[in-house]
């Protein structure tokens, strides 16, 4: 059974084929690259998945958080992460089995409305791009901004917990 965690979120990869904490230093050492959290291989698709955790106890200022998801800061940042991460595992792997990408990211915020994530979702898929014309193959086939009762509803109840909550 695979099981990572993301400072107060554990997630359960165990339907993986594999998956691995992606923004260890022991995998990309001093490189500046920005990274997403955790990739896991499933038998159609990758799964790159980012954290954005600020409704864990104890959180420095997640009105800040706040401040910048509404402007295009956060957005921006995330988009960041998915390309070099894209550019990372291109030249890294061996590209024989090459499967889409899903980019997901779990915002654990109540105070985001779905449907202000939407808003921001759409602005991500143009930030990141996951299309253009002139290429012969698009980098990302989804990408959602979600919350964490989403993405439960989506990967299962027991995807992912919260560590604090005592839950097992």
């Amino acid at each position: 059974m695979t099981k990572l965690v993301e400072v107060d979120l554990e997630f359960d990869f165990s339907d993986a084929i594999h998956a691995f904490q992606f923004d260890s230093n022991e995998l990309h050492g001093t490189s500046s690259a920005k990274r997403i959290d955790f990739i896991a291989e499933y038998d159609d698709c990758y799964r790159f998945i980012e954290v954005k955790d600020p409704d864990k106890p104890g959180a420095a200022n997640p009105e800040a958080f706040i401040r910048k998801f509404k402007s295009q800061k956060l957005i921006e940042s995330l988009a960041g992460k998915f390309r070099d991460t894209l550019f990372f595992r291109h030249l890294t792997s061996n590209h024989e089995n090459e499967k889409r990408i899903d980019y997901i990211v779990l915002l654990s915020c109540a105070a985001i409305e779905p449907a202000m994530m939407m808003a921001k979702q759409d602005l991500l898929h143009r930030k990141i791009p996951i299309e253009n014309s002139v290429w012969t193959k698009n980098p990302v086939a989804n990408c959602v901004l979600m919350n964490l009762e989403q993405y439960k509803k989506s990967f299962g109840e027991n995807s992912v917990r919260r560590i604090s909550s005592g839950d097992t």
